[in-house]
């Protein structure tokens, strides 16, 4: 191999291994005590369903807040031409006169207006943005305004969480004065890239403005959040999904300071709201 080409690897091995080194050390004097972090860590995935049409609708997440869910994940989208967020999971598919047709709730479209008139109050919540990365910079910020005027109240808005892929996009969001959380999928710990991918998550939240990442937790026996991870990220905020329904690895998770919110299981609605960290 030319020195040439050997020079050029050892200065990117160490240009890395410094901006990793600096990294950890800027995390470590930061503080996330305004991030949620109640004794009820265990959140809804959707709410709390009977059936897959239940999914992200009012009835489902009234059920799950009367069961004991502090707060519930839900999935939505912005709707350029309607200017509008519209509940819904499922990707939408493009009518013949070009407007966008989503899956309707109850025979209607599920708006975050109406989702937040009828169960906002007093509530968390972690949106899963489908489509923020397909937005430009313009439209981004009609829907910051749009959301803006939706979480008028200060308290409200001290309830949302905004998950995202494009951490440029969902930093601008946190501009506006939202909490953000960057949603990874770093690879199982027993692959050997996995330290390399998940410092380079890392990185991307430092130097963006974000306030926590979400990523899922893996399989009991090869974790993507095991011990390694759980290490690494440990001065971050973390939000947890497609956490098993296993009672001992909860209790280990909800005694983690950086674990702020669990989702458990996978496309499955169950309540495990009772386990928790309160005195």
């Amino acid at each position: 191999m030319p020195k040439k080409t050997i020079t050029v690897i050892l200065f990117i091995a160490l240009a890395w291994n410094f901006t990793v080194s600096y990294v950890d050390k800027q995390l470590e004097k930061e503080s996330n005590s305004a991030v949620y972090a109640n004794c009820h860590k265990v959140w809804a995935a959707r709410g709390l369903y009977e059936n897959h049409s239940e999914q992200n609708t009012i009835v489902s997440m009234q059920r799950a807040f009367t069961a004991g869910a502090l707060g519930v994940e839900v999935d939505f989208y912005y709707d350029i031409k309607m200017d509008r967020f519209i509940i819904s999971h499922n990707r939408p598919t493009k009518g013949n006169d070009g407007n966008l047709i989503y899956t309707k709730k109850n025979g209607k479209l599920l708006t975050l207006e109406k989702l937040m008139q009828t169960v906002g109050a007093g509530h968390y919540f972690w949106f899963d943005y489908k489509n923020l990365d397909k937005l430009n910079i313009q439209e981004t910020k009609d829907a910051i305004s749009r959301l803006l005027s939706i979480s008028e109240k200060s308290t409200m808005r001290e309830r949302i969480y905004i998950e995202g892929s494009n951490p440029l996009r969902l930093s601008m969001y946190t501009d506006a004065g939202f909490k953000t959380i960057l949603g990874i999928h770093p690879l199982r710990e027993n692959n050997l890239f996995s330290s390399i991918v998940l410092n380079g998550f890392k990185i991307a939240y430092y130097f963006t403005n974000i306030t926590g990442l979400a990523l899922p937790y893996g399989a009991i026996g090869n974790p993507v959040y095991g011990k390694k991870t759980a290490k690494s990220l440990r001065t971050i905020p973390i939000f947890l999904f497609h956490v098993p329904d296993n009672k001992d690895l909860l209790y280990s998770l909800i005694d983690r300071d950086d674990v702020r919110v669990l989702l458990v299981g996978r496309d499955a609605s169950i309540n495990r709201f009772n386990i928790n960290t309160c005195k």
